[in-house]
């Protein structure tokens, strides 16, 4: 492994980490994932989870339990999850809530893997994983007994940036081709990859590999895309009008009565106290900077969405490791922001517990999308 100063992560973390020596300490994140996952576990089952279903949950359940036939569901393409529920030798409760945690727990050991990178210090890193396995995005999933793409979209997008910073492109191209049947925002790591890589707006090397990585995955995509047909796709105004009009359709719908400040909520609820520090880290980190590229395509699927916050949680590798970037010398803050974010979680779980699961968790998770038929 290259030093620090040789090493991508030490390149897009300069001018900070340009004078130290030796290399990145990597730590276990292994362990860490393990630790993680066991959090998350303890966290499930001390929960009162969701009776019935609700938003996605009857369309990736139905998917599930008849893969080949129609739905009425618009992102019916996403088959990866509900596949491999279906070809598990369990039950379908058992075989979601199971995907649902290991994916949340090896996002997590992932997201401490890339925080090393940048050279975080492992007890930052360490509580900044923890409260990510549990952040409210990733609890309502396991509320919902797990029925839901987001754990297994986040470790694809975590394990891609860990991937795509020390650039190991076969991992990074598997990674990818798994994201094509997940969820469409894994995309996403083809034009950050090339933003983290080139070192000029032409770069021929960055462009080379980006081939390497992403050519295999979006023929998958566009095979997926043209050969699964959702049945009844016109039915909630919005979403299938001209291009520019059902953009401005869905930003209507989402900030409808009300709507504003529930998704301020939701924004919030994603990085807590991390939203505060991660802004400081453009001046510097060139990893930030990029990183802007994966912010900007979130913010764009804002506009094809109508929960913000889970839209918005995709950027978690730039938010995290900016923010820890941040934080990472600043011993008394690094810790207010970890205790910021496990009261933020605990908060958002009481919450839950007390409203959410008894009054419907349409309001804190997805919107749901009309009658399965």
């Amino acid at each position: 492994m290259p030093d620090a100063t040789g090493s991508i992560a030490g390149r897009l973390s300069r001018p900070l980490t340009a004078g130290r020596t030796g290399r990145p300490r990597r730590g276990t994140p292994g362990l860490i994932g393990v630790l993680c996952l066991v959090v998350a576990l303890t966290v499930n089952a001390l929960l009162i989870h969701e009776v019935g279903r609700s938003g996605d949950e009857p369309y990736y359940a139905r998917m599930a339990a008849h893969p080949g036939g129609p739905h009425n569901f618009p992102y019916a393409f996403r088959v990866g999850v509900p596949y491999l529920v279906h070809v598990l030798p369990f039950s379908p409760s058992f075989s979601w809530s199971a995907i649902a945690l290991v994916a949340a727990g090896v996002a997590a050991g992932a997201l401490f893997a890339l925080l090393r990178e940048f050279d975080v210090g492992p007890r930052l890193a360490t509580g900044l994983a923890i409260g990510f396995v549990v952040s409210p995005p990733l609890l309502v999933t396991f509320l919902r007994n797990g029925i839901s793409v987001d754990p297994i979209s986040a470790m694809v997008i975590m394990l891609g940036t860990l991937f795509i910073v020390r650039r190991r492109l076969p991992a990074l191209a598997v990674t990818l081709l798994v994201g094509t049947t997940v969820h469409e925002s894994c995309l996403f790591l083809i034009p950050f990859a090339y933003a983290v890589w080139a070192e000029r707006l032409i770069d021929t090397r960055a462009l080379r590999d980006l081939a390497l990585v992403a050519i295999g995955p979006a023929l998958v995509y566009v095979y997926l895309r043209t050969s699964i047909v959702a049945v009844g796709e016109g039915y909630q105004p919005g979403y299938y009008g001209p291009f520019v009009t059902e953009r401005v359709d869905v930003i209507k719908l989402a900030l409808g009565t009300g709507g504003w400040a529930r998704e301020l909520r939701r924004l919030v609820l994603d990085y807590g106290p991390l939203w505060l520090a991660a802004p400081f880290a453009l001046r510097r980190l060139q990893f930030a900077q990029r990183g802007l590229v994966l912010v900007a395509l979130c913010l764009g699927s804002m506009t094809f969405a109508l929960d913000w916050g889970r839209a918005a949680f995709f950027a978690a590798p730039v938010i995290y490791v900016a923010a820890a970037w941040m934080l990472r010398d600043r011993r008394r803050l690094a810790v207010a922001a970890v205790l910021g974010l496990f009261l933020i979680d605990g908060g958002y779980a009481v919450y839950m517990q007390v409203h959410g699961v008894r009054h419907g968790l349409d309001s804190s998770g997805p919107p749901a999308r009309g009658p399965v038929s």
